[in-house]
């Protein structure tokens, strides 16, 4: 199962951030799902084969966007189609929040870092 986390640091408001993130679902032609004010969920199916991909998206305090990307897709494969939905979601909030960073990939950094500079187990 392929679990691939993003975190942003941004510098448009949460209200800026959400109307970004209806932007993303229309270029990712993809259903948004509000779980919350701060929380959603991008549904969508990747390449040929059609795969179930979600990306989740967390506003973390007023300057942080969480992504996480989940699906059904291997990860001894590389889970090819899981990541390429994770670069293009990356590349397009990148563009669509200006001023915005990416601190952290998971495919690249590792796991999340917690307070103490412990790594957590995945």
């Amino acid at each position: 199962m392929a679990r691939l986390e993003a975190l942003l640091k941004v510098k448009p408001s949460a209200e800026e951030c959400r109307q970004t993130l209806n932007q993303l679902a229309v270029s990712l032609v993809a259903e948004l799902t509000w779980l919350d004010p701060r929380n959603a969920c991008l549904s969508l199916n990747a390449g040929a084969s059609g795969l179930p991909v979600q990306v989740f998206m967390e506003l973390r305090g007023p300057d942080q966007l969480g992504v996480l990307v989940n699906s059904r897709e291997g990860m001894g494969s590389g889970a090819p189609l899981s990541h390429a939905v994770l670069e293009q979601a990356l590349d397009l909030l990148l563009r669509l929040l200006p001023g915005s960073a990416l601190v952290y990939r998971s495919d690249r950094d590792g796991p999340i870092r917690q307070g103490s500079g412990q790594r957590t187990q995945t």
